[in-house]
């Protein structure tokens, strides 16, 4: 049914007279074989019974386009809103994992940023604060990505970043532009540098092996001083995700 809403509404007034043709066309057609079937094919013509079709389907058929329509739109505002972080702006975890392949390529690279000591942020001036906070890091990030990359808030304080088209040398400048962070008015009085401490994953790995060397090479960051980017290597040894996580908390 989404296909099919997809595929018949229409975009546009030309886009709408098209396919209301088509439709009419359709009718017609449907009309011209009832005949046949009844009077045979001697006895009908295809033009009259186009012309009687399209004076009882027209407004039917204007309706059901406008009504499409109408389905279409509301379509990708639900999908929208289902795919994207209310807060920040950014594509959330869902349109992240439905967008990205299961491996992740040679010339890819996977980025999970969490912003260092958010917690405090929030204990300190107010969870109000710490919601502008996200907001300016998502346009930190903005202003750091390119148009080929894709970014989502994957969760609390924590951003996940799909690099296409990248060397190593690309990847790392992205990485420490991220990490290095910005200038944050928390107060009228008072601004702070929020940094963020990035995970980054290179290699032609599954996603999923990608997350979890990303996430371990975050907590990594976060134990050599926050404020800095590690480069993971697939399968690396350095204890789970949970355990590097206890040694920072």
């Amino acid at each position: 049914m989404e296909r099919f809403v997809r595929i018949t509404a229409p975009v546009g007034k030309l886009d709408f007279l098209f396919k209301l043709g088509i439709f009419l066309m359709i009718c017609g057609v449907l009309n011209h074989v009832r005949d046949i079937i009844q009077d045979g094919a001697g006895h009908s013509s295809f033009w009259k019974n186009l012309a009687d079709a399209s004076f009882t389907a027209l407004p039917m058929c204007t309706f059901a386009l406008l009504l499409i329509g109408h389905l279409h739109s509301l379509q990708k505002r639900l999908y929208l809103q289902a795919t994207r972080d209310l807060l920040t702006g950014l594509h959330n975890r869902r349109w992240f994992m439905d967008n990205s392949a299961d491996h992740i390529s040679l010339g890819q690279a996977l980025l999970i940023a969490d912003i260092d000591r958010f917690k405090a942020i929030n204990d300190t001036f107010g969870h109000e604060t710490g919601d502008r906070c996200l907001q300016e890091m998502a346009q930190h990030l903005r202003k750091t990505l390119r148009q080929s990359d894709a970014c989502a808030r994957i969760g609390g304080e924590e951003f996940a970043i799909l690099l296409n088209d990248v060397s190593r040398e690309i990847t790392e400048t992205i990485a420490e532009r991220v990490s290095a962070g910005f200038e944050f008015a928390a107060t009228p009085n008072e601004t702070l540098v929020v940094t963020s401490s990035v995970g980054v994953c290179a290699d032609a790995v599954s996603r999923d092996e990608a997350f979890k060397v990303a996430d371990q090479a975050v907590y990594r960051a976060k134990a050599a001083g926050r404020a800095r980017y590690i480069m993971a290597p697939p399968s690396a040894d350095g204890g789970s995700a949970k355990e590097l996580r206890s040694a920072v908390a």
